[in-house]
């Protein structure tokens, strides 16, 4: 009996995060779509489990959609886990009534249309065929079935795989005194807030995308890395240097004193090319809470209530120098699973948990290409192999959404953005023609851009959100450009706000009300990012001042010369210039003064003073707790073992006053609780 067809131009299989903002442009076009879902996402298996006692990694402005945003505060903060799920079911609710309850379970794609079918036995048709069905790993289980009841200062758990999700892990356990090793080959790991010159700011809003467009290609990338790989994050300096000598200069920094948490070394044997990108894609970075901003934070009398929210504490850096945490080389320890042991070197000890990852791997449905010149080919995923991560090569209007991730955060803004495009793919058949015409030449265009290697790998699809948010909005003609300032403060705010999807949705075809004017009000809440411009600044003064010191050195020229080539690669400008934040301010206004100075007394030693006045002041204020590097700091950690024990007992708290069914008392006394 010949199966009836289901016909609809879009169809869209998956309703989760990821379709909500193709499904309003829909919508708002009034254009014929239909949803399949079937299954429970990974936020209800949390639910259902009692484990949406968390908060998200990306911050407010990255983890809510720009529609979302106009009508929120959007002072710095992180989403709790709940009320990232309420915010998903208030837009799922409101267009529920276009979703089929089914399961696909084949996808047949022909270059005019696609044939879905699915395990009821429908078929549908359609001309553009949508997927967003998120990402299957084995997390997910540890997530929603691990039992932290079993887990006591008796226990031991082994974790050979370090991401959000371990840490998440890590901040239930660590408080219980379990004993927990970390078998790794090293990683990334960035403080999640900070606070500088009375204002925060997220880890997610610190990257200041557009400065690699400052000029020319080459000098703008190297000028972009300069800041944020060498000076704004000078744990990949220590990363670089020999042993000693980084403990020597960077001893108060994470991956100089405990070497086995480096990962830099490593990833970099691995390029094997030159790439136009300041910064290549994917690295994986873990984002946690820094113990100076969540005692800012949540130490105001209401730490039970933060803690019984979902906000942990999750200081990978502050467990590590503490003991709480303990490193073993992944390539040096063997692991025994049948007698549940890990062995390096001479010490051998039992595990009662083992905590093992993969990698992200998209939830799709088997899909198959069809042919009219050639047999039925099976498609297999390969990230690369996709336009911008969203329109694959080898199939035919067909659109991934939601299997691009942020490295740092703004995975919202990621999906916001791929949501557009697809939108504009589906409805201008003159741009859908325009991409698919050369997509194998924008692909490979794509890669050399951003990748360090040509070979394909699993880690592909993680991005520097930025970055891919410009690329997208400059696809599709909404991308603002240095042309179209018109102010000083315009320039400003052009290279110095971050690339949120809301940046590109204030004008123009997919313009969203209340955008315009929720950036200035973000503008003004961070003070004009003023920290950035400080930061930013302070690296031209210092590598100036460096230059005209060297010029006005009484030697011969092709020594100036050399000097200055040396001076300008000079990777330890970034020693200077990240010990001294927090400072910044003062400083530049050193430098000036000092340059200023130099019309008046052409002498090197006006510029040297200016310099080492500098050197001073941040030596003082490294001992005086008045700078604090980007990233994980460990000097000015040391303070806060006495918060830490409150916070170890608060948590304690929380936890029987949930087994009980009562609201947590608060702990009395102030004692310091540390295992040493």
């Amino acid at each position: 009996m010949k199966q009836e067809l289901i016909a609809t131009e879009t169809l869209i299989i998956g309703f989760g995060f990821s379709a909500i903002p193709l499904i309003r442009e829909l919508e708002r076009d009034g254009k014929d779509y239909l949803v399949i879902s079937e299954g429970k996402s990974i936020w209800c298996q949390l639910e259902e489990r009692g484990r949406l006692d968390f908060d998200l990694v990306s911050s407010k402005l990255t983890s809510l959609y720009s529609f979302e945003l106009v009508n929120q505060d959007t002072k710095d903060c992180y989403p709790t886990a709940r009320e990232f799920l309420e915010f998903q079911r208030k837009y799922q609710k409101q267009y529920e009534s276009r979703v089929v309850k089914d399961w696909v379970t084949e996808v047949r794609n022909w270059k005019s249309h696609s044939l879905v079918y699915t395990k009821t036995g429908r078929v549908f048709k359609a001309t553009h065929l949508v997927i967003a069905t998120a990402f299957r790993r084995k997390m997910n289980k540890s997530l929603t079935h691990f039992d932290y009841d079993s887990a006591d200062q008796n226990t031991t758990v082994v974790f050979t795989t370090f991401g959000d999700s371990a840490n998440l892990m890590l901040s239930k356990l660590i408080p219980k005194k379990v004993r927990v090793v970390l078998v790794t080959n090293g990683f990334i790991c960035l403080d999640k807030l900070s606070f500088y010159d009375g204002a925060s700011y997220t880890l997610d809003q610190l990257e200041f995308h557009n400065f690699r467009y400052l000029s020319v290609r080459y000098v703008s990338k190297f000028i972009y890395r300069m800041l944020i790989g060498w000076a704004g994050s000078i744990n990949l300096v220590a990363e670089l240097l020999p042993g000693k000598l980084a403990k020597i200069l960077f001893g108060d920094l994470l991956h100089a004193k405990y070497p086995l948490t480096s990962r830099l070394k490593k990833l970099i044997s691995h390029a094997r090319r030159d790439i136009k990108s300041p910064m290549p894609s994917g690295l994986i970075m873990v984002k946690y809470w820094p113990i100076d901003a969540y005692q800012r934070l949540f130490d105001n009398g209401g730490l039970e209530q933060s803690i019984q929210k979902g906000y942990l504490l999750n200081d990978i850096a502050f467990f590590i120098d503490n003991h709480l945490v303990e490193i073993w080389p992944a390539e040096e320890t063997a692991i025994d699973r049948e007698t549940n042991t890990i062995r390096w070197q001479d010490t051998e000890i039992a595990y009662d948990h083992l905590i093992e990852g993969d990698r992200e791997v998209p939830n799709l449905p088997t899909i198959v290409a069809e042919s009219e010149d050639s047999s039925p080919t099976r498609y297999e995923y390969e990230y690369r192999d996709n336009f911008l991560g969203v329109i694959p090569k080898d199939l035919h209007h067909v659109y991934l959404i939601g299997y691009t991730r942020p490295s740092t955060g703004g995975s919202c803004n990621i999906i916001e953005m791929q949501c557009l495009l697809t939108h504009r793919m589906i409805t201008d058949s003159a741009f859908n023609e325009d991409i698919y015409r050369n997509i194998e030449s924008r692909i490979e265009n794509y890669n050399r851009e951003y990748y360090t290697t040509s070979k394909k790998r699993n880690i592909d699809h993680l991005v520097y959100y930025g970055y891919y948010t410009y690329d997208v909005a400059k696809l599709l003609g909404i991308a603002p450009t240095l042309s179209d300032c018109r102010s000083i403060k315009d320039v400003l705010q052009y290279y110095l706000s971050p690339n949120n999807a809301y940046r590109f949705r204030q004008d123009g075809p997919y313009k969203v009300e209340g955008a315009k004017e929720m950036s200035e009000k973000i503008w003004k809440e961070h003070k004009e990012f003023r920290f950035i411009k400080h930061f930013v600044l302070n690296y031209f003064l210092i590598q100036i001042t460096s230059l005209a010191l060297i010029v006005l050195l009484p030697i011969p020229f092709y020594v100036i010369v050399l000097l200055c080539l040396i001076q300008v690669f000079n990777p330890f400008v970034g020693f200077l210039q990240s010990y001294g934040t927090g400072l910044h301010k003062y400083f530049n206004l050193v430098f000036l003064i000092g340059l200023v100075a130099i019309g008046l007394y052409p002498s090197p030693w006006t510029p040297a003073t200016a310099l080492l006045c500098v050197a001073v002041i941040t030596l003082i204020g490294r001992k005086m707790a008045w700078t604090r590097l980007l990233f994980n700091d460990l000097k000015h950690k040391r303070r806060y073992k006495e918060f830490f024990g409150r916070y170890v007992l608060a948590f304690r708290n929380v936890l029987e006053a949930n087994k009980e069914g009562r609201a947590p008392v608060k702990p009395q006394g102030r004692t310091a609780v540390s295992r040493t």
